[in-house]
């Protein structure tokens, strides 16, 4: 293994997705980055590992905002989330050991991570697999919550012509699918032990590194959030009945909005908040029909919280399928309203054809028309 240890930053963290200018690195409802830091890993199979390591944290500024805020948002929209906590049937998670020797002081930001590289670097080595990415980690907190986060990120090269109108290779962050990390909700876990605290985004294909970011993260406890979505799914649909039939669609509605912004944060649907964002319902009723809806939990404040599937919402607003030839998708709502369904003929009515296929197909019949 060759270690390579810098004090400044050994590979640009910009140009990024987006360009934008911060006058602070307040992030989101006063979240503000405390610390941030980055190190790259390379191994093949059968070579020697070079590790490239800070020896110091990155400087808070304007990019390192830019570049959390695109990467974070690149997290909570990966379908592959998955939320659990910390595995309790692996002593010791190294995860938890780690990072609680920092949060109490014994050592700092930059001497974590630096163990966490290492420790990856072992966990490769020995189960002969390969790797070559940035490792960047980000604590962002405010005066309620503290929140670590582990983006594990590609670069992606590009051409570019320099001020010499020479043509350069560049490379800037790749936000897109190959994204990778960790999310601990540094509070939720020490307060709330039994709770979801714990998101991974486990890398595509290479199942060596995705042992290894189980195993030094410690997951486990997966919440099953497609069953747990159905389920109250299922509830708001009896809920309904309870509503007068012309504000249903308006009722429903409201309430996927609102699990479709929490989803979209990678945070849960609190129960009771939902219920008083809902006009003229019984909110002591609708709190209780709406539970049990997640059986993984046993502590009373958690049962009022849902970790919502984004497949599961998009199918009770959407009905889609496709075959060889045939793609087709419309609202739930428009079912027995424009869309019939007729199961014994095994057959779908549209009316009302949208305008832009209704154009397509009078375009394609005149021509045999003429």
């Amino acid at each position: 293994m060759r270690l390579e240890f810098y004090a400044e930053v050994v590979y640009s963290l910009a140009p990024l997705v987006e360009s934008q200018r911060l006058n602070t690195i307040i992030i989101g409802s006063q979240m503000s980055i405390t610390h941030v830091i980055a190190h790259h890993i390379s191994k093949q199979t059968d070579e020697d590992t070079v590790l490239s390591l800070r020896n110091s944290e990155l400087e808070n500024n304007s990019q390192q905002a830019t570049l959390f805020s695109s990467l974070k948002k690149s997290f909570n929209v990966r379908l592959s989330r998955k939320h659990g906590s910390f595995d309790e049937g692996i002593k010791p998670i190294f995860l938890v050991s780690e990072i609680s020797k920092f949060l109490q002081g014994d050592i700092s930001f930059n001497t974590f991570t630096v163990n966490f590289m290492k420790s990856v670097d072992e966990f490769i080595t020995k189960n002969k697999g390969d790797i070559n990415a940035h490792f960047i980690f980000f604590i962002e907190e405010n005066e309620k919550q503290k929140v670590f986060y582990l983006f594990i990120v590609n670069q992606n090269e590009y051409l570019t012509i320099n001020d010499t109108l020479e043509i350069m290779p560049s490379y800037s962050i790749d936000t897109g699918s190959t994204l990778c990390g960790l999310k601990l909700n540094i509070d939720d876990w020490q307060q709330r032990p039994k709770y979801h605290y714990l998101t991974l985004v486990p890398p595509k294909g290479n199942e060596v590194f995705s042992d290894a970011l189980h195993e030094l993260s410690g997951f486990g406890n997966k919440i099953d959030k497609a069953k747990s979505t159905i389920e109250f799914l299922e509830n708001v649909d009896s809920f309904s009945k309870n509503v007068p039939a012309e504000k249903q669609q308006e009722f429903r509605e409201k309430i996927i909005d609102y699990c479709a912004e929490q989803e979209a944060k990678d945070e849960a649907v609190h129960i009771p908040t939902l219920s008083r964002s809902l006009e003229g319902i019984d909110c002591e009723k609708f709190i209780r029909e709406m539970l049990p809806h997640n059986p993984t939990q046993s502590d009373a404040e958690e049962t009022q919280e849902i970790i919502v599937d984004k497949k599961s919402l998009r199918r009770y607003v959407k009905f889609s399928g496709r075959d060889k030839d045939l793609s087709l998708t419309f609202s739930t709502n428009q079912l027995n309203v424009s869309i019939f369904f007729d199961e014994k003929a095994d057959k779908l009515v549209i009316n009302n054809i949208p305008k832009s296929l209704k154009k397509q197909l009078q375009t394609h019949f005149k021509k045999f028309e003429s």
